[in-house]
């Protein structure tokens, strides 16, 4: 019987252990570009429910600077809002970037109780619009400094997730048969037009 319950409970635990595994995923909008093309990057935090709330980050994202140039960096989630300002009272937000790699960092002013209420248990942190300004194929990663649960000790990220994005250069499209049928066509006429100007 002991034995029984030992299994039980060790099957129990590991399932609420999977429930409640935390990951961080990098998304690209699109894995194949072209030079010119902009490029959006989520960063998005999953596995919260069951979970304590999220209530601080220093993430590094690493990148290829020769391949991709930032544009722009919108904090939060597009749908659900910034899950770190629920209430409107704002956070502390800051990033810095050096060669081919950009720090963001945020702290949330509101209560535990309403992070942990309210929050939704997966969401985007911030979004990176880069522009792809060369040919290659680039890595994007990323390290967490430090991730705070709303009581501001630390949350265990069981996973970060990286992704890749390749840039082409800009395809030439070749002409049409009926484009080359229709210069061919013109050029015939004006080759008679000429030939029938110069006999008078």
């Amino acid at each position: 019987m002991k034995k029984i319950f030992a299994s039980l409970l060790a099957f129990g635990l590991s399932l609420s252990l999977n429930a409640n595994a935390i990951s961080i995923d990098l998304i690209a909008d699109k894995t194949t570009a072209n030079i010119g093309d902009n490029i959006e990057l989520q960063v998005r935090i999953s596995g919260l429910e069951g979970a304590s709330a999220l209530g601080s980050y220093d993430v590094n994202v690493h990148y290829d600077s020769d391949l991709f140039s930032i544009s722009n960096i919108t904090w939060g989630d597009a749908v659900q809002g910034n899950q770190l300002d629920l209430l409107g009272f704002g956070s502390l937000q800051d990033n810095s970037s050096s060669l081919d790699w950009l720090t963001m960092l945020e702290v949330s002013f509101d209560e535990i109780a309403d992070l942990e209420l309210l929050q939704a248990g997966e969401f985007t942190l911030f979004s990176i619009l880069l522009s792809a300004i060369a040919l290659g194929s680039g890595d994007f990663s990323l390290t967490a400094n430090t991730i705070g649960d709303a009581y501001g000790q630390d949350l265990f990220i069981d996973t970060i997730n990286s992704t890749t994005v390749n840039v082409n250069a800009v395809a030439v499209p070749e002409p049409s048969g009926v484009l080359l049928l229709l210069v061919g066509l013109i050029a015939a006429a004006l080759l008679r037009s000429r030939l029938s100007h110069s006999s008078k």
